[in-house]
């Protein structure tokens, strides 16, 4: 058994030895290339060998960490759960109700908390009281007059309908296999059908709610079906809508928001697909509006009398379109309305009766457009404006709009600096109301400063910096600073407001993000310039922040850290192999440092995403050497290294132990830094999500400590 984590180590006898594992040479001949490792042998993480091989790490690293404790406990305090996300929720207005979040424990009561996903679904007649007819204010645990509960307890739930008429909810529970549909009737309570089982989350109600519409999986959990199903029949008679026999798509479904029409889409990494269903006619056709598009992403949202589509290229650039709805030859009468500038995607499109909302990014930043419609329909192209709060680092993301005729927008704003904020904009006048925003008690926010930089990298690409830091901190090249990366999947780490980030930067640390390649800050052609064969790009861009961060006296030189986890542990190790002296340090978290041989082991089972992000190399010799050329662990140099510390657990799912301890034993093996003072250490246990809080705090501790940052007095 691998000890977990300890919040206080115990003191250890001086002479315990560093973990030096036997090396066993194996050999590995992959198109033509021969390669040679050493510590294949602890993939096999449940041997007796490995087990006792992980004990040993973590025995030394309680030996080399013990004189943390104290820095250790007071960040274990500060940190304990105050960097997951804030699940901020107002009341939102649908068919003549409010409906509800709130906060419940276990048994159904109120915890007096924000709002997290432990949560209780009711609602509320808009016309019970006219202080319900603006949005209104949720106390936690005093309840609206008339207010009735839905769901008490929604911590299983992953998929929720209402019929047209408000008078059925549809809920998908999450269960072995996928999820288990329940149709209830909201005015007596009674279950109306739970025939389905085996289904994904999505859900649809036809326009006279006798028909539901889901998506089934196949033996590998992917939405592969679109099925229709009569209310109080077997689920065995269910007819299949749509199929997606692409092993690579995958499909979604979604009602349209003035209730006429099911759109359903397929998306790949690839390609992308758009039927339309009408829902007076549920058991009619759904017929493709796009035909099948490779290499470009389409989004299309029905707008009532026309349908919208944003085309996104792979190589960049993104047009807002407008078409009729009869249109079925692969939009070929749509309109161009708005083409996205350098620097700039249309992500989403939401069509209202009185305007359309546009999610897009500018800037490697969410931001939200408004397109006022006319009183024909047609879009105001002159009109067009976007909501605008004057941070130089606000994400904005659209938030629940589920009505058609609704006239004010609501939205989602947060900041390095901002805390998470439900804000409502009046789309005639103007005028923004903030609905709710999460406590930041004890916390002046006065006190720090937001900056957007910008990186130049190799090949003269501008890489986008978030960077927070106290207001007092001087940019004279002596401050000691934490570089996080993540870039890959096309996952876009857009700022808001972590209590974590603000801990370090309260002991005078400046805290800056890297947007690399391989993210999606800055569109779909950002991510595929970071992937497969150009993975090398995002070390590049994280080697060229860390050295603006010097540059312009953001940071000392000496005293220069690197934060990745999962693939953002690929970051920082492929990283420090390419430039091991931009940094003093590096924490890398379940870090996927030995990818060539994950890929390569036929018994490590991989989602089709991490295929299409990584590449086949056993099946593709590009691929495979370009792994090679940056696999961590098969290409450290005998030279300096930053000190290390990784951490990982035996219950991670997508990077086993295993990885980080062959990259360990390797910079030991060969790095020529002197391990006193850059020590290589692992921290092992058993499930990553019990002991998050303390591998945190311990990893903090440890990376501070390396930057010579003195601990605060409180």
């Amino acid at each position: 058994m691998i000890a977990p984590a300890a919040a206080a180590p115990r003191a250890l006898d001086r002479t315990v030895a560093t973990p030096l594992p036997t090396r066993r040479s194996a050999s590995r001949t992959v198109h033509g290339d021969t390669a040679v490792t050493s510590y294949g042998w602890l993939r096999d993480q449940h041997s007796p060998e490995t087990v006792a091989h992980l004990i040993a790490e973590n025995a030394y690293t309680d030996h080399r960490t013990a004189h943390l404790d104290g820095r250790r406990s007071t960040l274990l305090q500060e940190l304990t759960g105050s960097d997951r996300d804030v699940d901020l929720s107002a009341p939102v207005h649908s068919g003549g109700w409010w409906y509800i979040d709130r906060p419940t424990t276990a048994g159904g009561g109120s915890t007096g908390a924000d709002l997290s996903s432990d949560a209780s679904l009711s609602r509320v007649r808009a016309t019970v009281a006219p202080e319900l007819r603006t949005v209104p204010v949720v106390r936690d645990g005093v309840p609206l007059e008339g207010e009735e509960v839905l769901i008490v307890d929604r911590r299983m739930v992953v998929g929720l309908a209402l019929s047209t008429d408000h008078d059925l909810l549809a809920r998908a529970d999450a269960s072995v296999g996928g999820c288990d549909i329940t149709v209830v009737d909201l005015s007596t309570g009674e279950v109306v059908d739970r025939a389905v089982q085996q289904a994904g989350p999505d859900l649809a109600f036809s326009r006279d709610s006798r028909w539901i519409f889901y998506t089934q999986l196949d033996d590998i959990g992917r939405r592969h079906q679109v099925r229709r199903h009569r209310l109080g029949t077997p689920a065995a008679a269910d007819e299949i809508v749509v199929v997606e026999s692409d092993h690579w798509a995958e499909l979604s479904l979604a009602r349209s928001r003035d209730t006429s029409a099911l759109l359903i889409s397929s998306v790949s990494t690839t390609a992308s697909e758009t039927w339309l269903l009408d829902l007076d006619d549920p058991t009619g056709a759904a017929v493709s509006v796009t035909g099948r598009h490779h290499g470009v992403h389409q989004v299309i949202e029905h707008a009532g009398d026309r349908l919208l589509a944003i085309r996104q290229g792979e190589v960049g650039g993104s047009v807002l379109s407008v078409a009729p709805l009869t249109d079925t030859e692969g939009l070929a009468d749509a309109i161009p309305l708005l083409t996205a500038a350098e620097g700039e995607q249309f992500d989403a499109v939401e069509a209202f009766e009185g305007f359309v909302a546009l999610q897009v990014r500018s800037g490697g930043l969410p931001g939200v457009w408004i397109l006022p419609r006319l009183t024909d329909g047609s879009f105001d192209i002159a009109a067009l404006r976007a909501v605008d709060h004057g941070g130089e680092l606000d994400a904005l993301h659209l938030d629940a709009n589920p009505s058609w005729s609704q006239r004010t927008l609501r939205y989602r704003l947060d900041s390095l600096r901002t805390p998470a904020t439900i804000a409502q904009l009046d789309v005639a006048t103007g005028e923004t109301e903030v609905l709710r925003r999460a406590a930041t008690p004890g916390i002046d926010l006065g006190r720090y400063l937001e900056r957007r930089l910008w990186a130049t990298s190799a090949d003269g690409t501008r890489v986008p910096i978030s960077l927070l830091a106290r207001h007092d901190v001087a940019t004279d090249g002596t401050a000691p600073g934490i570089l996080y990366g993540e870039g890959a999947f096309g996952t876009s780490n857009d700022p808001r407001l972590l209590p974590g980030a603000l801990a370090l930067a309260d002991r005078g640390l400046v805290v800056a993000v890297a947007h690399v390649r391989g993210g999606g800050e800055m569109g779909r052609d950002w991510h595929r310039r970071g992937r497969l064969l150009h993975k090398a790009n995002s070390f590049d861009d994280f080697v060229a922040c860390a050295e603006h961060l010097v540059s312009q006296g953001w940071v000392a030189q000496d005293r220069l850290g690197a934060l990745g986890q999962g693939s953002g542990g690929l970051l920082v190790a492929a990283s420090a192999n390419r430039a091991p002296d931009r940094f003093r340090a590096i924490v890398a978290g379940a870090p996927l440092v030995d990818p060539l041989e994950t890929l390569l082991d036929p018994e490590v089972m991989l989602t089709l995403e991490e295929w299409a992000e990584w590449g086949d190399p056993a099946g593709d010799e590009q691929i495979y050497r370009r792994l090679r050329s940056y696999s961590p662990a098969e290409n450290i140099r005998a030279t300096e290294y930053p000190a290390v510390f990784a951490w990982t657990s035996l219950d991670h799912q997508e990077v086993l132990a295993a990885e980080a301890a062959i990259w360990v034993a390797a910079l030991r093996a060969r790095a020529t830094s002197d391990p006193q003072e850059r020590p290589v250490l692992l921290r092992c246990v058993p499930t990553a999500a019990a002991d998050a809080s303390a591998l945190q705090a311990e990893s903090m501790a440890w990376l501070l400590d390396q930057l010579e940052v003195p601990e605060v007095s409180h």
